[in-house]
């Protein structure tokens, strides 16, 4: 079934029945199916990757990922501005600002993309997928050492000496290595992190201010790392943010949990909503209940996942789904997940937006076939004629 999504070929929202979609195929499909390099080349493609294809652009993403050295002005920006008391999202745009053009032609000089397929436009835009996790990282780790040393500018070898331990891995456990500084213990890490990434990457359209903003800035003709930094300025507690939120609020309650678990996160819940207090990551915008959610608790409960947190995550979405109609979004899963494999909260925002990048991409690229603006003038003047009359 072909499904037209609102002003895009790429992705989009249904209503009835509510669920997303990815170049026409349901993202619950892709989502424990699709490798996370793999749903990235089908949601460039607009087709599953073979076997071959997903080799060289895993080989160009991690190969992107580790293209920093320890010299690279962009740690120094990143630096900096963290110094100044920017969030490490503001310190991830301000990297961004650097000519990476050097970089990018060593790396694509590594892989020959043109032979799966991508055009140079592509090769630019999965450069920045490649390497935005490491810039992730240096902002995350320069704001942590910051905070313990209170020291105004940040040792860049501690973060250097994590991107060499990712030398000689493939592109999801290169990142997975960069946020936990370890391996994947087992392959049921490998699969639900992968999982989760796949689930976050797409599905949206240009509904999502990820999206909007670089389809927008594309529109005036900005390079493609400006477009992408254009999408990481919509970064918000409401937008992206609220994995992170998340992830703070079941570690607070973690704490607090001595013995019996449920007891304690209800009496926490309780209090909450008495206290009128959001509980991030439940309830949604759009849909009454987020379509992602079921079939990743059945991933985990298929790989025989247990945490702590995944069991606070399952007492708080039965608990609002009965006491307000409420249920659990993306957000809240990741977070359970990510706690769950060790992370700290600040990488929910993080990933996050590693993960959503990719959509930032292939929207940047469908939009600079469009005109400056995405209309014509003939049509921006049908479209304003209307309220033109009468208007001196």
């Amino acid at each position: 079934m072909e499904y037209k999504y609102h002003g895009t070929d790429i992705d989009g929202p249904t209503l009835n029945p509510e669920e997303l979609y990815v170049r026409n195929r349901n993202l619950n499909d892709l989502i424990g199916n699709l490798t996370f390099t793999g749903a990235i080349y089908h949601l460039l493609m607009g087709k599953e990757a073979t076997p071959s294809q997903e080799q060289l652009l895993d080989r160009y993403l991690a190969s992107a990922l580790s293209s920093l050295t320890e010299e690279d002005t962009a740690i120094e920006v990143i630096k900096t501005v963290v110094a100044s008391g920017a969030t490490y999202s503001q310190a991830i745009i301000a990297g961004l600002m650097v000519d990476k053009t050097k970089s990018f032609e060593q790396t694509i000089a590594l892989v020959d993309l043109e032979a799966i397929g991508l055009d140079r436009d592509s090769q630019i835009g999965l450069y920045y997928v490649g390497l935005i996790p490491s810039l992730m990282v240096i902002a995350l780790e320069s704001i942590q050492w910051i905070k313990e040393n209170k020291e105004k500018f940040f040792d860049h070898q501690k973060t250097y000496g994590k991107r060499v331990l990712t030398e000689g891995k493939d592109y999801i456990e290169s990142i997975f290595t960069l946020c936990t500084n370890r391996n994947f213990s087992n392959s049921t890490e490998r699969k639900i992190f992968n999982d989760i990434m796949v689930s976050l990457h797409a599905g949206w359209g240009f509904l999502a201010p990820s999206v909007m903003l670089p389809r927008v800035a594309t529109s005036t003709r900005v390079p493609m790392h400006q477009a992408i930094a254009a999408g990481f300025t919509a970064a918000g507690p409401s937008h992206v943010g609220a994995c992170e939120k998340a992830m703070e609020f079941f570690t607070a309650v973690h704490k607090q949990c001595s013995g019996d678990i449920e007891a304690v996160t209800i009496k926490i819940l309780e209090d909450r909503l008495a206290k009128k207090e959001k509980i991030h990551g439940f309830g949604h915008p759009m849909f009454k209940a987020d379509s992602r959610n079921p079939r990743l608790r059945s991933i985990i409960s298929e790989i025989d996942m247990r945490s702590d947190f995944l069991q606070i995550y399952d007492i708080t979405a039965e608990f609002l789904k009965e006491k307000r109609g409420i249920y659990p979004n993306i957000d809240s899963i990741s977070a359970a997940v990510f706690l769950s494999l060790g992370m700290r909260p600040p990488y929910g925002t993080g990933l996050f937006l590693c993960s959503r990048t990719s959509a930032m991409v292939a929207h940047i690229l469908e939009q600079k076939d469009k005109p400056p603006f995405g209309a014509t003038s003939e049509e921006i003047r049908k479209w304003f004629g209307p309220f033109a009359v009468g208007v001196k």
